[in-house]
């Protein structure tokens, strides 16, 4: 005999994927579940543990659990943002900025960058969000001395590639690109708002505008529940 809360879990499981809910949309508070199905709001409480830990929903503390959005593809190529992605699919993008500190490079980052170690550096954590739904979780280290003012200016317009444009450095353009996998740690897994036994990918990449210069490089954990990679050949 299957447990009461595998019952509520199979019934909510099967609205999301028949489309029943749709992604965004709010899953039914536990007292309902509990009325409709007679059973305590722990079992629904249950319920909705599995589910999110399958990706399926999110919980929201104060506002109730939501089914995920799921299935954006980004296609990764030297001027690709996953800004563009979002809003390409309807889906209302936004960034919110986590921590903002100007610090110095240190070896590893001083190597990737080709700079001096002890050289000025932006150090920006972002969340890259769709519809509220946390999709990215970046860590850059941008070149200080290029822009002035570069810390407001990116709180401004909450886009380098612009700024990089309005400053005359040209384009900022991809140049490298590593993905891994792991599990997220629990300050990633809390801001992305996704299960810790369910692996990020973990993309670090580098950006170079028109006089050759490396201007950032950055790490990036994505919701693999959420994201799929796709790289495209270049010349295509």
């Amino acid at each position: 005999m299957e447990p009461q809360w595998f019952r509520v879990y199979q019934a909510v499981k099967k609205a999301i994927l028949v489309g029943e809910m749709l992604p965004g949309s709010q899953v039914p508070p536990e007292f309902d579940l509990s009325e409709q199905y007679g059973v305590s709001r722990n079992t629904v409480r249950r319920a909705y543990l599995a589910l999110s830990q399958e990706g399926l929903i999110r919980s929201v503390n104060g506002r109730g659990s939501f089914v995920m959005q799921t299935g954006l593809t980004y296609e990764v190529d030297a001027t690709s943002r996953f800004r563009d992605v979002l809003d390409q699919q309807g889906v209302r993008s936004a960034i919110r900025i986590v921590e903002s500190q100007e610090v110095p490079a240190d070896e590893e980052i001083a190597n990737i960058l080709h700079l001096e170690s002890g050289h000025p550096l932006l150090r920006v954590t972002t969340l890259i969000l769709g519809d509220e739904v946390p999709f990215i979780l970046t860590v850059r280290h941008i070149r200080a001395d290029l822009v002035v003012g570069l810390d407001r200016k990116l709180k401004e317009t909450d886009s380098l590639t612009q700024i990089a444009r309005r400053e005359g450095l040209g384009q900022l353009r991809r140049v490298s690109t590593t993905v891994a996998a792991r599990l997220p740690t629990e300050r990633e897994s809390a801001l992305l708002q996704c299960p810790v036994n369910a692996p990020v990918l973990v993309v670090h990449s580098t950006g170079r505008i028109d006089n050759g210069l490396l201007l950032e490089c950055q790490r990036a954990a994505m919701n693999s529940q959420l994201i799929r990679l796709s790289f495209q050949a270049e010349g295509r």
